[in-house]
């Protein structure tokens, strides 16, 4: 048997307006959901940040929620955790990678019931390292997913009939290349079936394997329209018809396939080649090659010291928020958009600002407000760079 497993990765940062949640919504959200509950027995991982859930509740998108709970309850589901305001945990101390992990259980079991019970963890960006497989272990997780580009590069042969295992932990690699052909490419469903049943075929035959594909959510409905009835409707039609392809949860996977020890080395799965090559693994979100996110992470690093130092509950919330890491990814060589970036660097400063109150220590602030001012010169070093380059002086 052949089971192809999908997960679903919905987010959206806790800064963002409210308009364009009404607006994924509408094309995404609520038609995604709706396909969920359907008749046709769908059986999908998924993963919802505790971020997204928040701003759903807040902007009174009540029956999206609802249509994950009823999927749950109905056993279409199952969910794994992640990090609340999808933080990149390999950047962040163990302390913050266990509180993110504690608030989007708390959260989404709060707003999604009692069957909310993640065995598996989607860590951001599927930024992954061995800590973070062993932080997860230690919590009582018992699988994590990455992507399967690292994997073989350091010349790894992608699993199919066994799940790699580090630090006791399970580690999925899904396929960089169909999760990306999917997501990049217009499939009709039934077609990218039987092209799965005809690749499978030839590289595991009749024996049992696995494959696991996973990608954003806003793919279907948002960046591409009506994308989940072209590919997500038409697949759960078509694998009706197959006996030797069904589809499964991952942790339905965990259970009928061994573990064995590998190497699984850190990145994510926005890494190319060229990034393994230059060992930069986490590059949209700390380049060694970009100022940018040096004085980012020199900002976010000092605001949090004083955060944990005040003990000042306001400015812990706020920093929970303040670690999300679109600001970094909109600061990266290929994206750039410096008002995304302002975003960040002002959440930021209003925490400090209130750990600094609560600290009743005007230097930690001035401190802060320098790396504010080196953080703002890098952005313009780069606005610059980009003109000159353009042509335009």
């Amino acid at each position: 048997m052949y089971y192809l497993s999908f997960l679903f990765h919905l987010y959206q940062p806790p800064t963002q307006l409210g308009f364009v949640i009404d607006k994924i919504t509408e094309e995404c959200y609520r038609p995604l959901t709706d396909l969920f509950t359907s008749s046709l027995a769908p059986r999908f991982t998924v993963n919802i940040n505790y971020s997204l859930t928040e701003l759903l509740l807040q902007r009174s998108h009540h029956d999206v929620i609802n249509n994950l709970k009823s999927a749950l309850n109905a056993g279409n589901l199952e969910f794994v955790d992640s990090g609340a305001y999808h933080p990149i945990f390999p950047l962040i101390p163990e302390s913050e990678v266990i509180r993110q992990l504690k608030i989007n259980f708390e959260g989404n079991r709060a707003a999604l019931g009692d069957k909310y019970k993640p065995r598996g963890i989607f860590p951001p960006e599927m930024c992954y390292s061995s800590r973070i497989a062993k932080i997860v272990k230690k919590i009582g997780y018992e699988w994590i997913i990455t992507d399967d580009l690292p994997f073989s590069y350091y010349g790894g042969k992608e699993p199919e009939r066994h799940i790699a295992e580090a630090e006791g932990c399970g580690v999925f690699l899904r396929s960089n290349k169909w999760s990306n052909n999917i997501s990049f490419h217009q499939w009709k469903g039934n077609e990218f079936i039987d092209k799965i049943e005809e690749e499978m075929s030839g590289s595991i035959g009749e024996r049992d394997g696995y494959l696991i594909i996973a990608m954003d959510a806003e793919t279907f409905g948002h960046h591409h329209k009506y994308y989940h009835e072209k590919f997500i409707h038409s697949l759960m039609h078509a694998i009706k018809n197959k006996t030797n392809i069904k589809l499964a949860t991952i942790s339905e996977i965990f259970e009928k396939f061994k573990m064995k020890k590998a190497f699984v080395p850190p990145s994510t799965w926005s890494a190319s080649m060229q990034d393994l090559y230059s060992d930069d693994p986490y590059p949209l979100w700390q380049s060694k090659f970009n100022p940018i996110h040096h004085n980012q992470w020199q900002l976010t690093y000092h605001v949090l010291r004083a955060v944990i130092r005040s003990g000042d509950e306001t400015s812990r919330l706020l920093m929970d928020k303040a670690l999300y890491s679109c600001q970094n990814w909109w600061a990266s060589l290929a994206n750039f958009d410096p008002s995304q970036i302002y975003r960040g660097a002002y959440l930021l400063l209003d925490t400090l600002e209130a750990a600094s109150a609560a600290l009743k220590d005007g230097e930690t602030l001035r401190l802060g407000r320098e790396l504010y001012n080196n953080l703002v010169y890098s952005v313009f070093a780069r606005i610059n760079s980009n003109n000159n380059g353009n042509g335009n002086k």
